[in-house]
């Protein structure tokens, strides 16, 4: 059987149009279908070695500290609110919060246990793995007395129910 030119021409057209809607709607309705939300939690440091290190920033200085800008990975795509709280479990040990105001750093957090991190404070990735902002410090650190060499750290960060845990080890660079 022969198609007419008229008919083979509304065929083709029928089946280019079908396969245009089939695309369109496997990018419209694939997120919905396929969406799987990633859990908040701690990302990093979990049981890390982290070296201690002596900080200045500006006028303020730290000894033996853990600047926790480039260790602290938080991860999560539900938004539970503007605010992340973070407790430092350890005893002995606190948290300072400075940041660069555009012309210096200004400490605005001294020795906390407890504090309430806005969550403008992280850049967050495609992935929704949450990063710390490069004008933004959280420095860990024992206030009274010396470090432990390996001594551990633990803290626990909340964000609206979800609470998830980190720790890491504190060490002495070779000298």
């Amino acid at each position: 059987m022969k198609l007419s030119y008229e008919t083979e021409s509304r065929l083709k057209i029928l089946l280019f149009i079908f396969v245009v809607a089939v695309v369109i709607l496997y990018y419209v309705l694939s997120p919905i279908i396929f969406y799987k939300p990633v859990p908040y939690g701690v990302a990093a440091p979990k049981g890390q070695i982290i070296l201690l290190e002596n900080i200045t920033l500006g006028n303020h200085t730290w000894e033996n500290a853990v600047d926790m800008q480039e260790h602290l990975i938080l991860k999560g795509s539900e938004d539970y609110g503007n605010s992340v709280f973070l407790e430092i479990h350890t005893p002995g040990w606190c948290a300072d919060v400075s940041f660069w105001d555009g012309q210096r750093y200004v400490v605005s957090e001294r020795c906390v246990r407890r504090l309430v991190i806005p969550k403008y404070l992280f850049r967050i990735s495609p992935a929704f793995y949450w990063y710390v902002e490069s004008g933004y410090h959280l420095i860990f650190y024992k206030p009274d007395g010396k470090p432990e060499n390996y001594e551990l750290v633990n803290f626990t960060v909340t964000y609206g129910e979800e609470t998830d845990w980190g720790a890491f080890k504190v060490a002495y660079g070779k000298s």
